[in-house]
């Protein structure tokens, strides 16, 4: 099993001791720490570039690629981030910010992850949330979540954290072999949200030719899956009263 943890602090601190702690724990794993203080990772210019016309097309080339390729190669994926004022860093804001694309062309289906938030006090559940929810949204299932808080950072507590970081990574891990590949069925929103960016793509087809192109021969969602007809129904009759609003 290949794993690949990704941590968006600009130093060597309480969250890459955490992540550290599960590769000595687990020597059998092929566990690969990416701190992304140490890629060359230049700052999203919001130029929009890579939703419109692709992302072959972003004028910045740096390690963006190299670090989808290992995400691509990895069986699962442990999303970490320090809390700093309530989010994550600007070092994973970034790094979200330059995958923007898969919001629109998400790829990462039968793909698994793991986010963590490390805080000193507060902040932990709200980093968490968003990363859960933008991971989601990029393809990834979720499957486990873990808040760590390093305010004391006393023997006890160091106990604590590594005792719910064991717990954590066993289920993910677990849930990771048994579904290796494997497509869970997608909720109602998750249909609607296709279906809602599907009309966009054909309604913005001049200026947006990426997203048409991705979109023009798909049917009921992103991937082939079991999808109810009850289901497509509803999706379908949400998107259009949502896209309806947007005119």
């Amino acid at each position: 099993m290949k794993i690949l943890a990704i941590c968006g602090s600009p130093r060597k601190g309480n969250t890459y001791s955490v992540l550290n702690s599960i590769q000595e724990s687990y020597p059998d794993i092929d566990y690969r720490l990416l701190m992304l203080n140490e890629v060359n990772l230049e700052q999203c210019r919001g130029c929009y570039v890579c939703v419109l016309r692709g992302e072959e097309n972003c004028p910045l080339k740096d390690d963006r690629d190299m670090i989808i390729k290992e995400i691509s190669d990895a069986d699962g994926v442990v999303f970490a981030s320090p809390v700093y004022v309530n989010h994550i860093t600007a070092l994973m804001k970034n790094f979200l910010d330059r995958l923007g694309f898969f919001a629109h062309r998400p790829c990462f289906f039968g793909k698994y992850a793991m986010v963590m938030a490390v805080c000193g006090g507060f902040g932990a559940k709200e980093a968490n949330e968003y990363m859960d929810g933008i991971f989601s949204v990029f393809g990834f299932n979720v499957v486990s979540s873990i808040e760590l808080k390093t305010g004391s950072n006393s023997e006890e507590r160091k106990r604590h954290n590594n005792e719910k970081t064991i717990k954590a990574f066993d289920t993910f891990i677990a849930i990771t072999k048994e579904g290796q590949g494997d497509i869970s069925t997608p909720t109602l929103t998750q249909v609607v949200y296709f279906n809602v960016f599907k009309a966009i793509s054909e309604m913005t087809k001049e200026v947006g030719e990426a997203d048409y192109q991705f979109y023009k021969d798909k049917t009921d969602y992103f991937v082939d899956t079991k999808i109810s007809f009850f289901k497509k129904m509803m999706a379908k009759r949400i998107a259009g009263k949502l896209i309806k609003k947007m005119d």
